[in-house]
């Protein structure tokens, strides 16, 4: 991708490092995995992932 910005993120850095473990295991980087992200929101036109709240009362 010629000429591709970069963007700046604030992640927690525990979490931030918790999933760069998963996502190594997974042959995926963070950068890729945003990307993958966000080009199914764009496909998806919403977020691609089920947004609810729990009627359990679990967290």
């Amino acid at each position: 991708m010629a000429n591709t910005p970069v963007t700046n993120m604030r992640i927690d850095p525990e979490l931030k490092d918790e999933a760069s473990q998963v996502l190594e295991a997974l042959g995926l980087n963070l950068t890729t995995a945003v990307t993958m992200f966000l080009k199914e929101v764009v496909r998806e036109q919403g977020l691609p992932l089920a947004m609810r709240l729990n009627s359990d009362g679990k967290d």
